[in-house]
């Protein structure tokens, strides 16, 4: 197994049936890179589509978020010129329109359902949120990609779990951009100093708490955990939240596919919200403020950097922020102190990896007067080049496990190939269209635990059930025993 330099290790212990893990180079996969010319500090080469656009005098019109999903503003403006400059060459008379979709999480979501709902606004193209996919694909607003999906190099590299984010019914409605699955990144210097040994690998989640409370004792100036709650941010405060302790109970369901009814009551969203009470009530966690705000899932970052946090339920975005080719914020000793490792399942028994999945997609509009030429521009996204500069500067995991391995990724920030190792492990963020309903009502209860500690269990998971019961309808909710 290859593992670059830097503070993680972990062992698997316990496995389900065929959940090893597997290598990041395996014999096929190191073939197929043979095409790619990789070395330190090098890009990767990419030879351009044999395609060209049948009609010579086009706009074709994509949105993109544009201060959120990459690191940094002078990155996204340099990537999606780049790339539109680059099809704009291949294409001749092809003009690419950049709609800008400013804003946090929850405003691209509301910007884009905006212009959606004419056809004389809907961009041909539009680059969104995994967890929001089957809210427009119910719409109507998604093109179906199976057609031009076959003849492409790069979709069959997909992990099925990967291929399934925008499937509905079958169809593929949007493909995936970038990866965020989760890890507990610590400071080990914090750690040494509250007498945790190293390296540290929680066998269950009630060790986080355990470490936690050390960390207060020891460091009382120290936030020692960060837990996303309230609904600031949306789906991504879950993904990097409580809904990476739900998947690692005996009862993991969101969503159950099996009735088509959302989950607002189990023993392993009782054991969750447990653990949040217990983290909020012995003040492990942070100011409200902080954990309330939109920006919330990058507040971590600076707070690790200016030495007031200790350790965190996050993202692999972290490491590669503090790079200097991000710098947000840069932090050189970042790569010296600060270790990862995974989620613990709830009691450490089955799985050796609780992480949930989401990321953001392409996707085509039903309403793209040349629908092929939209493709081919998502086509040279998902080229080696343009899909390793964008995850390694949005901070995500390729969706192509052919790039899990190569040093253009893995050796951008330290922790890379462990987040790939993750990912084929991880539960995929529901899709449906009702997604953002059941996210409001746990946003909500995580909310109210971390606000008001004193706040029952029960009282939590009646704020999450009476939301969604009132939004869908009794009939699209069930408890699980």
């Amino acid at each position: 197994m290859y593992v670059p330099q830097g503070h993680y290790s972990f062992e698997l212990h316990g496995r389900r049936p065929g959940r090893k893990m597997r290598p990041l180079l395996a014999a096929p996969i190191a073939a197929s890179l043979t095409l790619l010319t990789v070395c330190a500090g090098a890009g990767v080469s990419s030879a351009a589509p044999s395609y060209r656009a049948s009609n010579t005098s086009e706009t074709l019109s994509v949105a993109y978020c544009s201060n959120y999903c990459f690191d940094t503003d002078p990155l996204t403006t340099k990537y999606w010129d780049g790339v539109a400059s680059e099809f704009e060459k291949q294409h001749p008379g092809v003009k690419v329109d950049l709609v800008a979709v400013p804003g946090s999480y929850n405003d691209i979501v509301t910007k884009l359902s905006l212009l959606y709902r004419s056809s004389s606004t809907a961009p041909d193209v539009a680059e969104m949120p995994t967890g929001q996919i089957g809210l427009w694909q119910a719409s109507g607003y998604l093109l179906p990609l199976n057609k031009y999906l076959s003849s492409t190099s790069w979709w069959k590299s997909f992990p099925p779990v990967i291929q399934s984010e925008g499937t509905f019914g079958g169809k593929v409605y949007a493909v995936d951009e970038g990866e965020n699955d989760s890890a507990i990144l610590y400071n080990t210097t914090m750690f040494k100093e509250a007498g945790i040994a190293l390296p540290w690998h929680p066998k269950t989640v009630m060790d986080i708490i355990t470490a936690a409370d050390k960390i207060k004792k020891a460091l009382p100036k120290v936030i020692p955990l960060w837990l996303n709650a309230g609904t600031g941010s949306g789906a991504n405060g879950l993904l990097q939240g409580i809904n990476n302790v739900i998947v690692g109970t005996s009862t993991p369901q969101i969503f159950d596919p099996k009735t088509g009814k959302w989950v607002v009551d189990s023993p392993g969203i009782q054991e969750a919200m447990t653990f949040y009470k217990d983290a909020y009530a012995a003040g492990l966690g942070a100011p409200v403020t902080e954990v309330f705000s939109p920006s919330a899932v990058t507040t971590p970052l600076a707070l690790f950097a200016d030495g007031k946090l200790a350790m965190a339920i996050g993202s692999n975005y972290y490491e590669g922020n503090w790079t200097k080719t991000i710098s947000a914020p840069y932090w050189p000793q970042g790569a010296k102190v600060m270790a990862a490792t995974p989620v613990p399942t709830w009691d450490g028994s089955g799985a050796d990896i609780a992480s949930t999945l989401g990321g953001w997609d392409y996707a085509v509009s039903s309403h793209a007067p040349d629908p092929k030429l939209a493709f081919e521009f998502i086509s040279l996204l998902e080229d080696p080049q343009n899909s390793i500069d964008g995850v390694n500067w949005a901070g995500w995991v390729p969706p192509d496990k052919n790039y899990w391995g190569l040093p253009i990724y893995t050796q951008f920030a330290n922790y890379n190939a462990l987040f790939a190792q993750i990912t084929p492990h991880s539960t995929l963020t529901p899709v449906g269209a009702d997604y953002s309903v059941w996210v409001q009502g746990m946003g909500e209860a995580t909310g109210e635990l971390a606000q008001y500690p004193s706040t029952s269990v029960s009282k939590a998971i009646s704020i999450l059930k009476s939301y969604v019961s009132q939004q869908l309808g009794s009939s699209l909710v069930e408890t699980l025993r």
